[in-house]
C-alpha cells in the first residue's frame, strides 16, 4: 500500500503527515520473528503495510498470553513512545510483514508542532486501544482460570478411565485372538485405535492445562500419517458424502505420530462439520517440501470460518456454531504443533472454504 494512505497519517494535517512519511523507513520481517520484547526501549512506531503480528503479554515462566492481532493498516508501539516508557508487550510476526518504522524522536517533534485537535484525536485512539487491550488481558486471566479447572476435571476423568479402558482392552485382545475372520480383526483394530484416541484426548487436555506437551518423537512418513487419518474418518466422510483427496510428497518428519494425528483429526472433524452432509464436500490433505520444512495443508470447500473469530481462533474457548464444542481443539492443536518446533496458520474467505497450514521442521 502507498505509505501516506496508511490510517496512521490521518491523525495529522497533510504537511505534518508528509514530514513523518519522509523519515519513515520501510522494513521487512519473516514469519515468527520477534520485532521487540517487553521492556525494550520505545524508540519507534511501526505501521503495518502488509501481514499480521501478534501482541503477547508475559504471564509466568515461559508462558505468554496473546492479547491481540494487528493487521495491514494498523500500527503499534505508539504508547511507549508517547509516555517514554519501555515496551509493554512482545510483538511477534505471524506472517511475513512489511512495515514502516517511524522514529520516536521525529514523531514527538512533529506532534509538538501539530494543533491540539491532532493530539486529542491521537490520544483518543490510544485510550480506546488500551481499554480494549485491558479487556482482552482480563479475559485471558479468566480463560486461564477455566483451563486450570478443566485440568483438574481431566485429571479426575483420566483416573476413572483407566480401569474400564483396561478391561475393554483385555476383552478386545481375547476376542481378536479367538476370531478367525478378517472383518472381526479389523473391527477390533478400530475399537483399539479409538480407545487409545479417547485416552490420548483426555491426556492432552490435562497436559494443556498444565502447560506441558510431552512428545514421543520418531521418524514418520507423512503419507503414513495421512493414511491413518483417512482410516479414522472413513465412516464419517462416507456418511456425509465427503471426498478426501491426498496429495503428499514422500517426506519423513520427526514427530509424535499420535499427537499429530490429534491435530489433523481436529482440523478434519471441523471441516466435516462445517461442510455438512450431502453438500458435495471435499477435503484435500497435501504435503510438500518448502523452504527446508514440511508444509502440511488441510483444505476444505465449506462455508469458511466466520470473520468474527479470526483473531481469536487459536485461543481457548473460541467456538462458533459448533454443537457441543468446547473451543479447546484448535488451542491444543496449536500447542502440539509449536511443541514440535512448527507453526500453524489459516486462510479463510467467507463462503470459499478454509485452508490450514502446518509447517514442521525436517530433520537434516
Amino acid at each position: 500500500m502507498n505509505l501516506l494512505e496508511h490510517r496512521f497519517f490521518r491523525h495529522f494535517p497533510p504537511e505534518h503527515a508528509l514530514r513523518l512519511a519522509k523519515v519513515a523507513k520501510r522494513v521487512s520481517f519473516p514469519a515468527r520473528r520477534m520485532i521487540f520484547d517487553e521492556g525494550d526501549p520505545s524508540d519507534a512506531i511501526y505501521l503495518i503495510l502488509s501481514g499480521r503480528v501478534e501482541v503477547l503479554k508475559h504471564s509466568s515462566g515461559d508462558h505468554y498470553h496473546m492479547l491481540a492481532f494487528a493487521n495491514e493498516d494498523d500500527y503499534f508501539g505508539e504508547v511507549g513512545v508517547l509516555d517514554g516508557s519501555g515496551r509493554s508487550a512482545r510483538i511477534v510476526t505471524q506472517t511475513p510483514v512489511r512495515a514502516a518504522r517511524v522514529p520516536g524522536k521525529a514523531f514527538l517533534e512533529v506532534l509538538a508542532q501539530c494543533p491540539w485537535e491532532t493530539t486529542m484525536a491521537l490520544f483518543r485512539h490510544v485510550s480506546r486501544d488500551l481499554r480494549m487491550t485491558n479487556d482482552r488481558f482480563v479475559q485471558a486471566v479468566i480463560r486461564r482460570e477455566k483451563i486450570t479447572l478443566i485440568g483438574e476435571m481431566a485429571n479426575s476423568i483420566l483416573h476413572d478411565f483407566r480401569s474400564p479402558v483396561t478391561s475393554i482392552r483385555l476383552a478386545l485382545d481375547s476376542v481378536a485372538k479367538r476370531a478367525a475372520d478378517p472383518v472381526t480383526h479389523q473391527s477390533c483394530e478400530i475399537i483399539g485405535r479409538q480407545l487409545r484416541r479417547m485416552s490420548s484426548m483426555v491426556e492432552e487436555v490435562l497436559q494443556y492445562a498444565r502447560g506441558e506437551s510431552r512428545l514421543d518423537r520418531r521418524p514418520v512418513s507423512v503419507r503414513e500419517l495421512f493414511a491413518n487419518l483417512v482410516a479414522l474418518n472413513a465412516h464419517a466422510v462416507q456418511a456425509n458424502g465427503i471426498t478426501i483427496r491426498i496429495r503428499a510428497a514422500s517426506i519423513t518428519v520427526l514427530l509424535d505420530h499420535d499427537r499429530m494425528i490429534r491435530v489433523l483429526q481436529n482440523l478434519v472433524s471441523n471441516a466435516i462439520e462445517a461442510i455438512g452432509p450431502n453438500a458435495g464436500g471435499c477435503i484435500t490433505l497435501a504435503a510438500t517440501r518448502r523452504s527446508g520444512a514440511c508444509e502440511i495443508t488441510v483444505r476444505d470447500n465449506g462455508p469458511g470460518i466466520p470473520r468474527a473469530i479470526w483473531n481469536s481462533l487459536f485461543q481457548p474457548f473460541t467456538t462458533h456454531g459448533k454443537k457441543g464444542g468446547t473451543g479447546l481443539g484448535l488451542a491444543i492443536a496449536k500447542g502440539i504443533v509449536e511443541a514440535h518446533g512448527g507453526e500453524i496458520t489459516f486462510e479463510a474467505r467467507r463462503g470459499a472454504g478454509t485452508i490450514f497450514r502446518i509447517r514442521l521442521p525436517i530433520p537434516a
